[in-house]
């Protein structure tokens, strides 16, 4: 009888506290790691993260006729399951380019998890996404200051033809820029040229791309 009686007390004993007893040696689902014995990496790419989105993001064309450079610093979590949460903008450089990085960022994976004493957790990750002008880009940009490039957009004229809307810049070389205002605008250009038209010739074997 005593034999049963201790048996059962045991067993008691163990079922009360046997969360507290067996799960320290399991992290938490909910905790998240800053330092991790194996990063997360994406599954379809062998480069790091950083190189990935510097390579893969799209510059956008209204920051890049704004002249808007800098590193945007974006910090996100991922999962356990290799799921990209809580994204966020640590260092702002402008709000076009910040929510460039975040939506680049929300719609990366798979990826494989951070492990951590053998373990798959999540993972706390911080990375610098940069956008750089290359000189004609900055060039360009500083031509463009005197328009209101957001609200009455210029015309763009390249290698004598005409552009709709925005420029789609490239890293190609620029031979020239030529920036037309007022009644010269619309005497060549009529009712389209009347926000002004940049007029750009690019060098032999580097066209643009519209």
């Amino acid at each position: 009888m005593k034999t049963k009686l201790s048996f059962s007390l045991i067993l008691a004993l163990t079922f009360i506290f046997g969360v507290k007893m067996y799960g320290q040696s399991e992290p938490a689902n909910d905790n998240v790691e800053t330092v991790v014995d194996k990063l997360p990496k994406l599954s379809n790419s062998s480069r790091n993260f950083n190189k990935y989105i510097a390579k893969h993001i799209k510059y956008p064309t209204n920051a890049k006729l704004r002249g808007v450079e800098g590193d945007v610093w974006v910090s996100f979590i991922i999962s356990s399951t290799g799921v990209v949460k809580d994204v966020k903008v640590d260092k702002s450089v402008d709000p076009v380019l910040d929510e460039a990085v975040v939506d680049f960022v929300k719609q990366t994976g798979p990826w494989k998890p951070g492990k951590k004493d053998g373990h798959e957790v999540n993972t706390q990750m911080m990375v610098p996404v940069n956008f750089t002008l290359n000189k004609d880009e900055r060039f360009l940009a500083n031509k463009l200051k005197e328009f209101n490039i957001l609200e009455n957009p210029p015309l763009f004229v390249v290698d004598n033809k005409m552009v709709e809307g925005y420029l789609e810049l490239e890293d190609y070389n620029v031979k020239s820029i030529r920036v037309l205002k007022g009644s010269k605008a619309t005497a060549l250009y009529g009712d389209k040229g009347k926000n002004g038209v940049v007029v750009m010739t690019t060098k032999r074997g580097t066209p643009p791309v519209y």
